[in-house]
């Protein structure tokens, strides 16, 4: 299942992400102590009095969008929903809604899949749409942490558990695309030293006999 969340869990900010391969993508975030996953919502009420024009806005918002490329077909029929419920009276404005909100539904399932192909540019994935960005707080334990050392260039990385976990695989990348393995730890901490300042993207998997935790990523910068 593809999702994007904001989490908060001791102190600390993040953005969670599940890819289609089930890999999981956390942002770390320079705020309040909180995990966030960030998701397309469309805030249009079913008993909002202007929902057919917030939604014909809607979709020529997605229909510009230089992020996500919506077939003509999809918003064609988007627009012929938006137009029958329009035209609709009495009972009909109920079921045509219904129809309005399905085919927009279906947009915003693309752009939550672009979300989660892009973390960084999640928010603005979203916006570019006409959706509005929702975030949801959940609790986790061993969450995935970056932290700053005290010594400049100085990453103090925190891995996840899963089930019994034996070994911890690291990976470092100064862009987020092109990855280096370096030494995997038997511990869930790992201190990396000497780093440039700036940007630095972590890979994260924990693994266990006969299986493996899924694979997450960070970044952080360092000040």
């Amino acid at each position: 299942m593809k999702s994007t969340e904001l989490i908060c869990h001791k102190g600390k900010v993040y953005i969670r992400q599940t890819s289609y391969k089930g890999h999981v993508y956390i942002i770390l975030m320079s705020s309040p102590s909180a995990i966030h996953i960030l998701t397309p919502a469309l805030n249009i009420k079913s008993n909002d009095p202007n929902r057919g024009v917030k939604a014909h806005a809607v979709v020529m918002k997605f229909s510009t969008s230089t992020f996500v490329s919506v077939p003509l077909g999809t918003t064609t029929a988007a627009l012929a929903a938006i137009a029958a419920f329009n035209a609709a009276v009495g009972a009909a404005r109920k079921t045509t809604w219904n129809a309005v909100n399905a085919a927009l539904k279906i947009v915003k399932n693309l752009f939550n899949d672009a979300m989660i192909g892009d973390p960084v540019h999640a928010e603005e994935i979203c916006v570019s749409g006409g959706f509005a960005v929702k975030g949801v707080g959940i609790r986790q334990k061993n969450v995935y942490t970056l932290t700053q050392g005290v010594e400049s260039g100085t990453l103090i990385c925190l891995g996840d558990v899963f089930g019994n976990t034996i070994f911890h695989a690291w990976w470092i990348s100064r862009n987020g695309v092109d990855w280096t393995l370096i030494m995997g730890t038997p511990e869930a901490e790992n201190i990396l030293t000497g780093l440039a300042l700036g940007r630095v993207w972590i890979k994260h998997q924990c693994r266990t006999r006969g299986t493996h935790g899924p694979v997450k990523v960070l970044f952080l910068d360092l000040i």
